[in-house]
């Protein structure tokens, strides 16, 4: 994870232990999503806001379980950046 840091990521969304395929991509997806709608929105609450399409997701219960969603964080800047800088670029 270092390493990433020190290469110039300014931000990991990584997971605490083994999680389903299906509910990584889905998770990764939406958090995804959710910065393209809002290019403002910070990381964490993009992360936070697809946790909660899963929770709510009727079509597919298993990812309601915390397992599917528990383990995701977002290390480095979680937050958006101040308009023009170039930690704004990246929440983009």
């Amino acid at each position: 994870m270092k390493a990433f840091l020190y290469a110039g990521s300014r931000a990991l969304l990584v997971s605490h232990w083994h999680v389903l395929s299906d509910a990584a991509e889905r998770l990764t997806t939406g958090t995804l999503g959710e910065l393209a709608k809002d290019p403002g929105l910070g990381r964490a609450e993009a992360l936070r806001r697809a946790e909660v399409a899963l929770l709510d997701d009727r079509d597919h219960p298993l990812t309601a379980h915390p397992a599917a969603w528990a383990p995701f964080v977002v290390v480095g800047e979680g937050g958006a950046g101040a308009p023009g800088t170039r930690a704004s670029a990246a929440a983009r």
